[in-house]
């Protein structure tokens, strides 16, 4: 049987009842507004005092530090799998399994 309205769907009432429960934005005071002082991970007082030039710099030290810092994780992952499968080994030439 068509519903009275052929415009309504199934996932209409759903729609809204997701929008009413408030998981698709927060509430205006719930927002989270970067503060002045934690700009590039940093939360330093000195950081108001730097001049643009410095604060352009800045910005290239912080995107070499996450990618160094990205590069490492990576690098101690593959560290740990080698440890993992050397450990088995090990384990399985003792005979314990």
């Amino acid at each position: 049987m068509l519903a009275a309205n052929q415009n309504d769907c199934g996932a209409h009432s759903t729609v809204h009842l997701a929008a009413m429960m408030g998981h698709n934005n927060p509430p205006p005071e719930k927002v989270i507004k970067p503060q002045p002082d934690s700009v590039f991970g940093l939360r330093a007082a000195w950081l108001r005092f730097a001049e643009q030039r410095e604060i352009v710099r800045l910005a290239k030290l912080h995107g070499r530090i996450k990618r160094k810092e990205e590069a490492l994780k990576r690098l101690r992952a593959e560290r740990t799998t080698i440890m993992n499968r050397c450990i088995r080994r090990m384990r399985r030439a003792s005979g314990k399994n």
